[in-house]
Formats: structure tokens, sequence, C-alpha cells
């Protein structure tokens, strides 16, 4: 047998650890999906707080650092499967118009906002209007754009996440269905007044309802399905406890729970061998994911959970839950890829 030259061994070597990482990555996750995003940031100018804008007037969150957080958390708990890029930011100075024709002057909404009873109602922000105005359809039509969000304040009346165009479905918000674009997209409102947790929050709530789309229903109580199984949390699924819930962390006693440091048996470690479960389960607990910001490391935590492998599972849906979240348009209300 002869022997290789070092150069060349060297040479062998690293073209099959190429080989090897591509196979597995073929193997177990699809190819990263880049998610084009379009942000109009309603952010007026407030001349009673020196003019500033309305985030840095009431000292609320910078929103550009809390897109880029965002998308960085985004990335790391998808494994590198969503990337998020944003192709066109605008910074609005203006309030957005309710459905009802209604718009906050600087000097009403800093009004509402110290005295609630004086808050504009009903309070839904006119999305067929912003989606006009910011030429979203084109956008969406040209394929500048997948995702829109939308920045603003509370009392702007945006919805967590919502669904515009032709096949549109409810995901936590309003449903769009009229609006004529080529293919359905989301609209994310996120909050400067809030952070990143609650950004991850409105995200798992639209997993929660795509999830629950695709798989025909979903009833925490009622274990029938894989989404439900995955979902399970020890207080509402009869003492059977799995990854949990947007609100109910696998061991909450109440809404919100995330830093109750009750131990429970979870299965939740086995879901990241999804679709090859073993019903392995281990202790969790709220330091399970840490603090100090419980809730949004529970979230992350609860994201680095869901299923992200190649292939069809015995149930015929995808063994990646990530494509149906951000690939909707692809498939069927059963959760089959369209041809």
């Amino acid at each position: 047998m002869k022997i290789l030259n070092k150069n060349i061994l060297t040479l062998f070597l690293l073209v099959s650890s190429i080989v090897s990482v591509s196979a597995q990555g073929y193997e177990y996750g699809n190819k990263p999906i880049t998610v084009k995003v379009m942000v109009i940031n309603f952010n007026p100018f407030i001349p009673q707080k020196e003019n500033k804008r309305l985030n840095e007037a009431l000292n609320w969150n910078n929103p550009k650092e809390l897109a880029e957080e965002y998308i960085n958390n985004v990335r790391e708990v998808s494994g590198g499967y969503i990337n998020y890029k944003i192709v066109d930011w605008l910074d609005e100075d203006l309030f957005p118009v309710k459905e009802d024709g209604f718009v906050y002057t600087p000097e009403s909404f800093l009004e509402c906002w110290n005295n609630r009873e004086t808050c504009h109602q009903p309070d839904g922000s006119d999305y067929a209007k912003i989606i006009d105005d910011y030429d979203i359809i084109e956008k969406i039509d040209n394929n500048e754009i997948d995702e829109l969000w939308i920045f603003g304040a509370p009392f702007m009346g945006f919805w967590e996440s919502a669904m515009a165009g032709p096949g549109a479905f409810y995901i936590n918000g309003g449903v769009y269905e009229k609006i004529k674009t080529s293919k359905a997209f989301a609209i994310m409102g996120f909050s400067y007044e809030r952070g990143v947790a609650e950004m991850l929050h409105d995200l798992c709530h639209r997993t929660e309802a795509t999830m629950e789309h695709f798989y025909g229903g979903w009833e925490v109580d009622k274990l029938t399905t894989n989404w439900a199984r995955f979902a399970a949390n020890f207080a509402q699924s009869s003492g059977i406890a799995a990854v949990g819930t947007c609100h109910w962390p696998p061991n909450a006693a109440k809404d919100y729970d995330y830093n109750n440091p009750r131990e429970v048996e979870s299965s939740a470690n086995d879901w990241l061998n999804y679709p090859d479960l073993i019903g392995k389960k281990s202790i969790i607990s709220c330091e399970t994911w840490g603090g100090p910001d419980y809730h949004r490391n529970y979230l992350k935590w609860w994201f680095s959970h869901l299923p992200k492998a190649a292939g069809i599972n015995e149930d015929g849906h995808l063994n990646n839950w990530w494509e149906y979240v951000f690939n909707f348009n692809s498939y069927s209300e059963d959760g089959e890829k369209l041809k």
C-alpha cells in the first residue's frame, strides 16, 4: 500500500471534511433561508419634548438596536436557518392612521399616555392604507421583500403579527386576504417601548398559530398531534411536560410564569432529536433557561427546541417546522408541499 504525500493527505482530509459537513447539512436541515424585510418605523418628533423622536422623548428603546438584537437571536435559535435581512428602513415623522381615520397628534398622544381614558377607540391601525401608502404590494410581487415590520408605540394599534394577501391565515392578528398580492406575507408589529423578549414573544405566537393552522387545530390538553405533544406543559396537559407554550413554560403554574423555580420532569431535550424521539426525560426549572431576563431566555430556549430536521414525518408533516413559519406559501393547509 502506497503512503500518500503529506500535502495530498492534508488536501484529502480537508475535502472529506467539507463533503461530510455538506452531507450532514443536507440530511438534517434545508438550506438556510434569507428573509428580506422592509421596516416602517412610526416615530414622530415630539415638540413638547425638545423635538426628540418619540422613543427618545419617553426614554424608550432604540428600534434599530432592537431589530439587530432580534435578528441575531432568531439566527442563533434557528441554528442559522433563518437569516433576516433588512433591505429598506423608513423613519417616519408621523402617527399611523386608525381604521376610522383618526390620527394622533404629539399633544393628543402624550395626553393618552398620561391618561389612558383619553386614548382613542377603536385602537386598530389601517393596515390596508399602510400597505397602499408604502407600495408594499409592488415590493412583495417583485420579490424585493418577504415580510413587513412596523415599529411603533403603545396605542398605535398594531397587531403583534398579521398576514395579508391571497391565502392569508390567522397568525395572532388581522387577516387581510383582500390585499391583491401574488402571495401571502407576514406583517410583524413591534414596539420600541418594549424589548427583544416581546419581539420573540410575537414570533412565538406567530409560530403557535402557524403550527395550529398546518396541523388542523390544537388543544393543549389533548396531545393528539406532534405539535400538541411538543407544546405540552405540566399544568395544562394533565401533568405531561415537554417544551411548553409562549405563555406557559413546561413547569409553569400560571400565565407568563417564566421564573418559576418548580422542578418538573420534561421531555424537552428529547425534542432536539426530532423526529427520532426516544422518550427520554429530564428535570427542568426556570434555571434551565436562566435569568436575569427569564422571559427572553425562555423564548430563546423554546425556539432552540423547535424541530428543524429534514424530511417528512410519519404524520405527513415536515420535520422542519421553521419552514411552515417562514415558507408558508409553499405548503397546503394540511402541511404538504405544493407542486
